[in-house]
């Protein structure tokens, strides 16, 4: 109990003195607890409904009314002075009406607690039920006391199994860890201490009540004086029951206590239905005694502390199934039970009872935890002590300099706090309770709901929870709407530094409203998503430093996407900034940029934007965004909105120097310091146009075209997580263990890469992993030409070595998905620097129809070829619904690939004019057909065929180099040669051979195209062919039996060429500046140096008698530092002895002397008496102890003769 009286004044020393415009200071305010203040009907005594027109101050310790209304110029404010706690059902505020609770230059240092009363069916027929409603004219003003709302812990924290610093005696590393540990029962430890005070082991046992009751029994009655007896549940307790039971080691239990049998133990209530029950006593020492039961599941612990070098712990660990309930047993000092956690920022504002949520570091967003902060008495500054070891290892560490892993730790307690009354468990009349994402809870919370013309509102640094209304649309936890801009006198509107967990809809909401600056706030568990723009329509909101942990999926009736991919942010408006922001630990996305082609209804009704405007509106700011621990993406920018508020592909985003105007310049859309990792499906998903991407960390992946520079990407870290089968790391998919792992995911492109640096890609006999792949169980094309230039590699790649890129064969090799279109064309550009200068290799697939060209080699351990011929694709697109394109390369007519045609695509090309190909098409073929070349460039060459129905009547038509809209204008040849020879009719020739029913025509380049353009083709300007059929046969157009012999297209293939040499690792570490760093503290805002509050008032003393310790505080928050600022100089608690009256000491007798001789009491008879005394003089009764019970003197017969 020390702890929380200590607690409970350290504090009140969190506060500092204020000054400036204090709402319970101003003069002219009546007193809430006056009865003159109130008037006939209107009286809180009542309990009902109260109006509140001129400025009163609450100054009752408890309220309790219905709705309180304020307005025409009332004022409600509270006074610090007194502990509040005030219910209500609502509190709507309007028409000059103002609720105020402290103000920004004078935090509210008392304690509050606002609760919103009554459930849905008490609140029926309400528009606003449950409600702190801000109107017009309204104003609302929370300002608790600052707090860091949250930080990073700067060294993993780890379980219990793992920590050894302090330890002197730990059950888990000795002899007797497995001993009887299938028990059912009780396990026991007696410690005794030897001459030098060190504990050792006296007797261990493992009992089932109903078996060994007698040797419990035993092991209890051997404790001696000064002996430690530790035990805790193992399992389950198993006994008789009824008249059966043994109570044998109950009545030892209680005797060695208390001595003697009192029949109210802790142990004989210990239901049998896997409780857990733990114990420590020292014989002889009753302060010593803890003793604790819980439901099966929770764990329970007791401690004895002998000393703050020596205290003896026993935990029975709770399971969610009997067998996994375990004892544990540790004899350590202080850091082996309540761990310190060293942070990025000073949390002195921290104190003894708050509560904390530790993010998970993991795949598993379900290793959260929460914890309690204690007393400590040697931490810095930035130090914290917790009440128990987490169970999950919580990474804490900044890998190479640049890649932040470090888990995030947010503060949920403040003392002040509004909050929603709620039923045990979701009660019919919700009518919910049976959908999935409910999670059995009642659902119906508060809201803070702020609507079009309020006067001010500015909330910060307090605590919301149980909030939001998951029953019904429009009540959210904090809800702007439908706001649209601020008045104009109106200060902007804020929300900073609030704790908000443990929510029913979402935590933040803003809808149709202009903006809202939301600041440094931490959301907790919280159904659906969490930070939401809800119509696409809302401008100019800010999203700076805010922390998100545990986004839960909740039924979908609010937003249909909550029960598939709820997101921590979801941004569905460009004209927004997000900087600073954590998505950490998710079911779903934790960043997901995604527009609606138009605004939603409402908002859609008062024109905010145009149709199609937001995908080409540049977003405000994209800087130091971090995103882990999510079960689908990390950070989201793509797919659009559709009406029905589903997703669907693709974003389309293509940002313009005029919005309105579809012709306008294209921008650069420029996005920096990216940091992601531990998310199961993707780290990063990109699409866009002129992407532009720098200073990442970690995985990603990109569509469409852009740059992406400054890149770390790294594979399998130390960051290892809780391990999965077989493996000593722990894996995104653990059902699917074999699933390919890869850092950069190509898709579509070509995306540019350069200056990237990528390890952790070392082969293993699990999965495939590499540094680069494209995108799997995908049929969209990809580009051959996606570069990659100054790309360097921290490994050594080889066979059973480390993997540079790999591919796979569906069928083939595990983890490699069904045979899907996109996966018969992976590969990219790898530009290497040699002794002559760039040089540029093409990664194809290793197929004899891709490694066409003379000089591929296959790399057997990427399964792919190296080639130095030029490599481009050509793309084919038509109207294809069950059709098959069979494309053959012509010179190895056996070497074909079959494309399904669910997507554009097509394969990967020689350039070089040495191989032809030709199409065939299976089932019912299309009335046109586009053929692209796609990466050719000056002195490129291909000449591709297409077969068309026999007999067909056809039209054809060429774009670019030259503009030929019918047939007509084109040169028809009369052979190959002729169209393979070189003239000035390149790219206007075409052959027909109607014995085949095939149309040759010879792709040119005219244009060079740099490394990095967006497009395939320089200038966006592929040469395209296309042919309309307009009569014949569309179910015959496989022209490869007119066209190849059965002997062709049977043809061995020969051995490719192997390349099996070792390729060494550029560099072990990165080069300077790639990688996002550090992502906290914030650089992009202004420092700012702490500075200390004044002292508290020194707390009780730790001792009710005799000599204790008193301590003081105070906090870094005057101001709190912040961005790297100084933290405060000095210490931020003192100690001092306290001295009180000495402790009443009980008297204790001294030893007996020796009996005395016998003396004759009769002299005609040998009979005498002998007798022997001791004093009450050790110790000798003082300061009001109590004297000795018993006798001074005893005698006993005795004779003389």
């Amino acid at each position: 109990m020390q702890w929380v009286m200590l607690s409970a004044a350290i504090i009140c020393g969190i506060l500092s003195n204020v000054q400036g415009d204090c709402p319970h200071a101003r003069p002219g305010l009546k007193l809430w607890s006056d009865t003159a203040t109130w008037t006939g009907t209107n009286n809180p005594a009542n309990g009902g409904n109260v109006f509140v027109t001129e400025p009163i101050i609450v100054d009752v310790a408890s309220v309790s009314v219905h709705t309180v209304t304020i307005q025409n110029g009332g004022m409600l404010t509270f006074s610090p002075e007194v502990d509040i706690d005030f219910r209500a059902a609502n509190i709507y505020i309007y028409n000059k009406g103002a609720m105020e609770i402290g103000s920004e230059d004078c935090p509210y240092q008392g304690q509050i607690t606002i609760t919103l009363t009554g459930n849905r069916q008490d609140h029926q027929g309400e528009t606003h039920p449950k409600a702190i409603l801000v109107d017009a004219g309204g104003t609302l003003e929370v300002h608790g006391e600052p707090r860091l709302p949250w930080t990073k812990i700067t060294e993993t924290l780890n379980p219990l199994s793992d920590t050894t610093a302090g330890i002197m005696y730990d059950h888990a590393v000795s002899q007797y860890v497995t001993e009887n540990d299938w028990v059912n029962g009780v396990v026991a430890y007696t410690f005794t201490l030897d001459g030098s005070n060190n504990p050792t082991v006296k007797q261990f046992g493992a009992y089932e009540l109903k078996w060994h009751n007698p040797q419990l029994v035993e092991h209890i009655n051997n404790v001696a004086d000064g002996d430690i007896l530790m035990m805790a549940s193992q399992r389950e307790i198993r006994r008789n029951e009824g008249d059966a039971q043994l109570t044998g080691a109950y009545d030892a239990i209680e005797t060695l206590i208390y001595g003697e049998v009192t029949g109210d133990g802790i142990l004989r209530s210990v239901q049998q239905d896997g409780s857990t029950w733990a114990f420590v006593y020292q014989k002889g020492n009753p302060d010593s005694y803890q003793e604790v039961t819980n439901p099966m599941g929770t764990t329970s612990v007791v401690r004895y502390v002998m000393s703050e070098a020596m205290i003896f712990s026993a935990w029975s660990i709770g399971g969610t199934k009997t067998w996994q309930q375990q004892d544990h047993f540790r004899i350590s000092n202080r850091d082996g039970i309540q761990p310190k956690l060293r942070m990025v920022d000073d949390v002195t504002t921290w104190g003894p009872g708050d509560k904390i949520v530790i993010a998970s570091t993991d795949y598993n967003p379900e290793q959260v935890e929460e914890r309690e902060v204690v007393m400590c008495t040697d931490c810095a500054n930035n130090e914290i002590r917790i009440n128990d070891f987490v169970d999950y290892v919580h990474f804490g560490e900044v890998l190479y300099g640049a890649v932040d892993m470090r888990a995030e730790v947010a503060l949920l307690s403040r003392r002040q706090v509004i909050k929603g009354e709620m039923e045990d468990e979701c009660p019919d009349f919700n009518e919910n309770c049976d959908e999935n994402f409910v999670y059995g809870l009642d659902t119906f919370g508060a809201h803070i709901k702020i609507l079009r013309n309020y006067a001010n509102v500015h909330l910060e640094n307090f605590e919301l929870f149980n909030a939001g209304q998951q029953t019904d649309s429009g009540r959210y936890p904090i809800h702007f709407h439908m706001c649209f801009d601020k008045a104009p006198a109106a200060a902007v509107p804020y929300i900073r530094g609030v704790s908000i967990h443990d929510t029913f809809a979402r935590c933040i909401t803003i809808h149709g409203s202009h903006g809202v600056e939301i600041i440094d706030n931490a959301c907790y568990k919280h159904m659906g998503h969490g930070y939401f723009l809800e119509d696409g329509g809302e401008l100019n909101t800010v999203f700076d430093g805010n922390l998100a942990i545990q986004t839960l999926k909740a039924p979908g009736g609010l937003e249909p996407i909550d029960a598939r991919i709820p997101a921590a942010f979801w941004i569905t408006s460009p004209q927004t900034k997000v900087v600073n922001n954590v998505a950490a630990g998710g079911y779903g996305a934790g960043i997901w940029f995604v527009y609606p082609d138009e605004p939603f209804p409402p908002t859609r009704d008062f024109n905010v934007m145009e149709e199609l405007e937001a995908r080409r509106t540049k977003l405000n700011d994209f800087y130091n965004n971090v995103a882990h621990s999510n079960h689908i993406f990390g950070i989201m920018m793509g797919n659009r909105l559709k009406d029905d508020r589903t997703t669907t592909c693709c974003n389309k985003w293509q940002p313009l120097e005029d919005p309105k105007d579809p012709l306008s310049t294209p921008l650069e859309i420029n996005l920096k310091k990216i940091t992601s990792f531990k998310n199961r499906m993707h780290n990063i998903w990109i699409e866009g146009g002129y992407l532009n991407v720098q200073d990442v960390s970690e995985g990603q992946q990109f569509e469409r075209a852009g740059r992406v520079s400054n890149v770390i990407v790294i594979g399998d870290s130390v960051n290892k997580g809780v391990p999965d089968e077989g493996i000593d790391r722990s894996l995104p998919f653990p059902w699917e263990p074999d699933r390919v792992h890869s850092g950069i995911v190509m898709w579509k492109g070509p995306t540019f890469f350069e200056n990237m640096w990528l390890t952790g890609f070392q082969s293993n006999d699990v999965y495939d992993t590499a540094a680069i792949a494209k995108k799997r169980r995908s049929p969209y094309f990809s580009s051959v030409n996606t570069p990659f230039k100054n790309v360097q590699f921290g490994f050594d790649d080889g066979e059973g070595e480390g993997t540079i890129a790999i591919s796979g064969t569906p069928g083939v090799d595990p983890g490699w998905e069904e045979s899907i279109d996109g996966e018969q064309i992976a590969g990219f550009t790898w530009y290497q620097e040699t002794e002559n200068g760039e040089e540029l290799l093409y990664i194809v697939k290793p197929d004899h129809f891709s490694a066409a060209a003379d000089d591929c080699v296959i790399r057997p351990n990427w399964r792919m070829a190296i080639c130095q011929t030029k490599y481009g694709n050509v793309r084919f697109l038509g109207s294809f619904s069950n059709t098959h394109i069979v494309v053959v390369r012509d010179d190895l007519p056996s070497a074909q690939l079959d494309f399904a045609m669910k997507a554009t695509t097509g394969p990967q090309v020689v350039m070089d004019g040495s191989r032809t190909y030709t199409a065939h098409f299976t089932g019912e073929g299309s009335s046109w057909i586009r053929v692209i070349a796609e990466g050719i460039e000056i002195g490129d060459k291909l000449r591709v065929g297409v077969c068309i129905p026999p007999g067909a009547d056809f039209e054809i038509q060429s774009f670019f180099p030259v503009r030929l809209t019918q047939k007509r204008f084109f040169v028809e040849v009369s052979s190959l040669a002729e169209l393979d020879a070189d003239d000035d009719n390149d790219g206007k020739k075409f052959y027909y051979d109607s014995a085949s029913s095939m149309i040759y025509f010879k792709f040119i380049g005219v244009t060079n195209r740099a490394w990095n353009e967006s497009a395939t083709c320089g200038g966006n300007d592929c040469p395209e062919f296309r042919i309309v059929i307009k009569s014949g046969d569309l179910n015959d157009m496989d022209c490869r039996n007119r066209l190849y012999t059965a002997e062709q297209l049977s043809m061995s293939k020969p051995a490719l060429p192997e390349y099996t040499k070792t390729i060494p690792a550029d560099s072990l570490t990165p080069p300077e500046g790639y990688g996002a760093g550090l992502t906290r503290p914030f650089t992009n805002r202004e420092v700012v140096d702490g500075g200390y509050s004044d002292w508290s008032k020194w707390s009780t003393c730790s001792k009710t008698c005799d000599e204790g310790i008193q301590y003081r505080t105070r906090a870094c928050n005057n101001p709190l530092p912040a961005n790297g600022g100084a933290e405060c100089e000095g210490d931020s608690m003192e100690s001092q002895p306290c001295t009180l009256e000495p402790c009443a000491i009980d008297g204790g007798f001294s030893q007996w002397v020796e009996w005395s001789s016998c003396t004759q009491y009769d002299t005609n008879y040998c009979a005498g008496i002998a007798e022997r005394t001791r004093e009450c003089s050790e110790p000798t009764a003082q300061f009001g102890g109590a004297y000795c019970e018993g006798s001074t003197r005893e005698v006993k017969p005795c004779t003389t003769c």
